[in-house]
C-alpha cells in the first residue's frame, strides 16, 4: 500500500518505520525537502521524502501526524484527495485548530474528503513501535477507511483494532487519547502504559 505521512515527529516516524518494515511504501511529506533533519529514516527500506503536495499526490492513504492547529494550513493540499483515506491520529492536548474542537472536525468541515477516520491516537509512540498485545481504535463513517485502518493496525502488530463508531464518536475517541495523556504524563504513570479492552470470563 502507498501511504503518505505528513509530519515526521515521534508518531509519524514510528508509523513510517513499522509500516515500511511490513512492506508498505511510505512517502513522508515535509515543508522543506533540503532541510529534512531525520535522515536516518531514509536508510529504512520503502521510505522516501517529498514536498507535502508531492507526497499527498502519491499516497492512497494519508496520515496527518501534525499538531492539530496545523491542520487548517494543510487543507489546500487536500483538494485533490477527496477520494483518498485520511487518518487523523491527533489529540488536541495543547492547541486546537482555530474555530474547531479537534482536527477531525476541522477536516470534515474544511475539506471534501469522503474517507476521514480517527485512529492511532490512544497511546504513545513507544507503544506504537512495539504494540504486541495492545488494542487500538478507529472511528468514522467510512467503512472503506475503517477496513483499511484495521489492516494497517494489524500490520503494525496491534492485537485488536476496535470499531469505536461513526463520525459522531471521533471526539469521544479523542478523549480516550486524552485519558492516556493524563495518566501517562500528567499523573506521572509513565509512557509504558496502555488502554486495553478486557473481556471478563463469566463467573
Amino acid at each position: 500500500m502507498k501511504i503518505t505521512i505528513i509530519g515526521a515527529g515521534n508518531i509519524g516516524s514510528t508509523l513510517a518505520r513499522n509500516w515500511a518494515k511490513a512492506g508498505h511504501q511510505i512517502f513522508l511529506g515535509v515543508r522543506k525537502v533540503d532541510g529534512f533533519k531525520e535522515k536516518e529514516l531514509l536508510s529504512e527500506g520503502n521510505i522516501s521524502i517529498d514536498t507535502i503536495p508531492g507526497a499527498i499526490a502519491k499516497g492512497s492513504v494519508i496520515v496527518l501526524s501534525v499538531p492539530p492547529d496545523a491542520v487548517p494550513s494543510l487543507v489546500k493540499h487536500l483538494e485533490g484527495a477527496k477520494d483518498k483515506i485520511i487518518i487523523d491520529p491527533t489529540n488536541a492536548f495543547r492547541a486546537k485548530p482555530e474555530g474547531f474542537e479537534n482536527a477531525f472536525d476541522a477536516l470534515r468541515s474544511l475539506t471534501r474528503c469522503k474517507h476521514i477516520v480517527k485512529a492511532f491516537n490512544n497511546t504513545g509512540f513507544e507503544n506504537i513501535a512495539n504494540p504486541a498485545g495492545l488494542d487500538t481504535f478507529v472511528s468514522g463513517d467510512s467503512e472503506k477507511a475503517k477496513k483499511v485502518v484495521k489492516q494497517l493496525a494489524k500490520d503494525l502488530g496491534f492485537a485488536n483494532c476496535y470499531d469505536f463508531g461513526g463520525n459522531d464518536k471521533a471526539a469521544l475517541q479523542e478523549q480516550l487519547g486524552m485519558c492516556w495523556i493524563n495518566l501517562a504524563l500528567v499523573q506521572g504513570m509513565g509512557r509504558d502504559i496502555a488502554i486495553n479492552v478486557i473481556k471478563r470470563q463469566p463467573l
